[in-house]
Formats: C-alpha cells, sequence, structure tokens
C-alpha cells in the first residue's frame, strides 16, 4: 500500500509537471510565432480605404512611419519624411482636389518579410469619385516596416496608369545629378541601377532579369499585372527600337540586414520621333556579397 501511495504520488507529480511544460511550451510558441504577412496586408489596407473614405489627413498620414517616402508619380518628386507626406495628404483631401470625397480600393497580389522588420506588398489601387466614376487606377510595390505588431508604410511606390498618348512630349527635360552618398551598400546600389540602364540598352533580357534576386518582383507601367521571378522578368521583358533610358538617382536608406530602398527618376527618348516620356522609381534592394539585387522594383510614368 505504502508503496502504491508513493507510485501514485510520483506519477501525479510527473502529471502536473508536464502540464506546466506544455502549458510553457505552447505560451512560448504562441510568444516567438512568426507574424502573418497576408494577415498585416490585409489590416493596412482596411484601414487605409477606411481612412481615405474619412478624409482625415492626419489619420492617413499616421499610417507612415516618420522616415517615410512616397514615390507617386508626382511631378514635384517624391516625398519625403512625416511632415511633407502630411502635407501631401492633406492637398489630396482639398476641397478643390480631383480627390476630395473619393474611395479607394487596395487588391494585394503578393506579399511577405524579408527581414524580421521589414515586409513587402505589390497589388493594385483604384480611386473614385462619389458618383463611382473612376479617377485614377494603377499598380503598388511598397515596403513596410513591422513594430509592436502592425506594419506601417516606409516606402510608397505607386504609380497610375496612363494612356503614353496623354504623356509622350517633345520636350526633352534632363534629369538631376545623381546623389553621393557615404551609407552602407550605397555604392553597390549605384552600380546596378547603372547596370539595369546598360542592359536596357542593349537589349539584353537576360541579363537585366539576373539583376533581380531569384524571388524578384517588377511592377513597371510598360508590363500588364505583376510580374514574379527572375524567369518571368525575363519572358516578359522587350524592347523598342531606337528608345534610350536613362536614370538618376535622388534618394537613398540602408535598411540594415543587407537590405536598401532607392528612389529617382527615368526617362526614355524615341530618337526616331524625338519624343519622350519620363516617371519615377521607388526600389528595395537586396545586398549578397558585392552585388545589390533588385528584390522589388516599382517605376511608373508621370503625366
Amino acid at each position: 500500500m505504502k508503496n502504491f501511495l508513493s507510485t501514485s504520488f510520483a506519477l501525479s507529480l510527473l502529471f502536473i509537471a508536464g502540464c506546466k511544460n506544455n502549458t510553457t511550451q505552447e505560451l512560448v510558441q504562441e510568444a516567438v510565432s512568426p507574424p502573418n504577412a497576408k494577415e498585416l496586408m490585409s489590416r493596412s489596407a482596411e484601414r487605409l480605404i477606411g481612412l481615405w473614405a474619412s478624409g482625415d489627413a492626419n489619420m492617413v498620414a499616421g499610417e507612415f512611419t516618420d522616415d517615410a517616402i512616397r514615390v507617386i508619380s508626382n511631378p514635384n518628386g517624391a516625398i519625403v519624411g512625416g511632415e511633407a507626406i502630411l502635407e501631401s495628404f492633406k492637398q489630396t483631401f482639398s476641397e478643390d482636389s480631383d480627390f476630395n470625397n473619393s474611395k479607394i480600393e487596395v487588391g494585394i497580389v503578393e506579399t511577405r518579410f524579408v527581414s524580421d522588420d521589414i515586409m513587402i506588398g505589390a497589388g493594385t489601387f483604384k480611386i473614385s469619385d462619389t458618383d463611382s466614376v473612376v479617377i485614377e487606377s494603377g499598380k503598388w510595390g511598397n515596403v513596410y516596416r513591422y513594430a509592436d505588431g502592425d506594419i506601417k508604410f516606409l516606402l510608397e511606390s505607386a504609380h497610375a496608369t496612363h494612356d503614353l498618348a496623354q504623356i509622350t512630349t517633345k520636350v526633352m527635360p534632363s534629369l538631376e545629378s545623381s546623389i553621393v552618398s557615404e551609407q552602407l551598400h550605397f555604392e553597390k546600389v549605384q552600380a546596378s541601377v547603372a547596370n539595369y540602364i546598360k542592359h536596357a540598352n542593349a537589349g539584353d533580357a537576360a541579363a537585366l532579369a539576373m539583376l533581380f534576386t531569384q524571388d524578384g518582383i517588377q511592377n513597371v507601367a510598360s508590363k500588364d499585372g505583376i510580374v514574379m521571378g527572375r524567369e518571368q522578368i525575363k519572358a516578359t521583358t522587350t524592347f523598342s527600337e531606337g528608345q534610350v533610358l536613362n536614370a538618376n538617382l535622388l534618394g537613398y536608406m540602408d535598411l540594415g540586414n543587407s537590405l536598401a530602398i532607392a528612389w529617382g527618376n527615368w526617362m526614355q527618348v524615341d530618337s526616331a520621333s524625338n519624343t519622350s516620356i519620363r516617371g519615377q522609381w521607388g526600389n528595395l534592394f537586396e545586398i549578397k556579397g558585392d552585388t545589390a539585387y533588385v528584390l522589388m522594383e516599382s517605376a511608373g510614368r508621370v503625366k
């Protein structure tokens, strides 16, 4: 009897210890469970849709980090920093703006984490007036910073779709000189931009595609939809004879973890018709060794 009681007591202790261990393991697993990128992106899009409908510039700007950048095919260039971003939304929702009392729809095509605190996404957008007439539509490829269980815009690179006939011009604008930076990996990103121009003007789709990571994303005005993966980027890249591409680099930010964002302007000249189109780009790069690969390209035309 004594032995039976001792054995029962020991088993009880083991059972209790086992329950404690299981509970502890469950709590640890719950604490370290990776965030769900799709869920975070959906929540961010839902907030943006609701805040846009409210026309509250302060609340919409609050979805951005203090050091965020907006590259939105604005003729005046990129919008850099929290104060400038707030001012841009005040103008968007002003009474004399075409976007006053408008609504926005957001489509999500791809989203994923690229480091513990950096997330990317790509998709489509459509802005309509009170009569549901579409004012503007296009594509976006954004970078987000993850903190405190949620995400905020770090780089918004969204570009409206414009008819080429509306934006082709006889004027040959010159591009501003590119910046110089001492930030980490800047020269590698600078070389990547130069190589992009080189391969595009050489008509070398294979070499251009190799500038991207294997799972890179391309969101550009010259292609339909969002193109994903190096092989698809190569397969969908075409060139027009007589067209020459040029681009500059006007902003740069090292994000740590071998990631960096950069932005600038581009211009394409058609030597046959002596016309040009221009636009802006805002990209995310991943640095591997001595090379900065394009992890996500997002570029559009300026009207």
